[in-house]
């Protein structure tokens, strides 16, 4: 009978060994536990500042015809409409007054997109007349002026920053609507934008005829009697970095 007691005792002193050698921590193996460090603070960073435009510089007007009309974007665009060219977005790319000129600001569904965009103003009645405004980018790819702006399409005067890929840093195109192409009226590599300098566009149509100037200086000409009125307005990429500011129509 003490057999079996004191068997019955080395076997409860055994089971008590091993259950307190598996949930013990010795400290020796406390020294030996991987202490993580506290996670550093998230690093800062400072917000990126918008573009400071400079004031566009007083140009002196040649053309003695009436105002139809004229904005230096001083208040909200109520009298402006937004087209944009080969989107499937519901949404319209945003162009916003901003410290006394209008910026083109993004593309449609607030992303930036390498696709024609306008901001459009006046009479689709408008024949014959002018229109001329002074454009500055920062990063746009292209700056112009639009004119004859109808359902039917467009006629635009594009300029591509000097030493543009390919040339051709001018051009007069012709949107049509129905076949969602443009064509090709007249173009050359001889004058272009030079990246944060303000420059003057001017888009003027006679009849047919279509001519071009850029700080004065006529550019290009070419004749065209596919739309023959129609309202006129600015014109770039949906890519943001580039602004107007006073715009004239005569």
């Amino acid at each position: 009978m003490r057999r079996n007691i004191m068997g019955s005792l080395g076997g409860l002193a055994l089971l008590t060994i091993v259950i307190s050698g598996c949930g013990a921590v010795t400290s020796a193996q406390q020294e030996q536990q991987i202490t993580i460090p506290t996670a550093p603070p998230a690093p800062t960073y400072a917000p990126i500042e918008a573009e400071a435009i400079p004031e566009a510089p007083s140009v002196e007007n040649p053309n003695k015809a009436p105002v139809r009309y004229s904005n230096g974007f001083d208040s909200a665009l109520s009298e402006w409409r937004v087209f944009d060219i080969w989107s499937n977005s519901t949404e319209l790319s945003t162009w916003e007054v901003k410290q006394g000129v209008v910026e083109q600001i993004t593309g449609p569904d607030g992303y930036g997109s390498s696709t024609p965009t306008g901001l459009v103003t006046g009479d689709k009645t408008w024949a014959d007349y002018s229109i001329r405004a002074q454009a500055y980018s920062f990063g746009n790819s292209i700056m112009g002026v639009v004119g004859r702006v109808n359902d039917a399409g467009f006629y635009a005067f594009v300029v591509r920053p000097e030493g543009a890929e390919g040339g051709k840093t001018v051009s007069l195109q012709r949107y049509d609507a129905a076949t969602d192409s443009y064509t090709l009226l007249a173009s050359s590599a001889d004058k272009g934008w030079t990246n944060k300098t303000w420059a003057t566009l001017e888009l003027r149509f006679e009849g047919k005829t279509i001519i071009a100037n850029i700080d004065g200086i006529e550019v290009l000409r070419a004749e065209d009697e596919s739309y023959a009125a129609g309202q006129a307005g600015v014109y770039g990429y949906a890519e943001g970095n580039l602004a107007f500011d006073n715009l004239i129509i005569q």
